[in-house]
């Protein structure tokens, strides 16, 4: 079973023996896993140093007239 430790770890590969796992678990753990992940990659989206320099150098909203 996949555990919070080894969706830190993987990478963006996952084996069919994995995904094939995945889809054998209820769905409320997969919305559970999903939940999860979508949670620390919005994280990463908020915290991302890159996106508040480009926001800075582009300059704000874009009005068109």
């Amino acid at each position: 079973m996949i555990t919070q430790e080894d969706e830190l770890k993987k990478t963006q590969t996952v084996t069919l023996v994995e995904r094939r796992a995945f889809m054998r678990l209820s769905i409320a753990e997969r919305r559970e896993i999903l939940t999860r992940q979508a949670n620390q990659v919005a994280k990463l989206y908020q915290t991302n140093p890159e996106l508040t320099e480009r926001e800075q150098w582009q300059g704000g909203d874009v009005v068109d007239y």
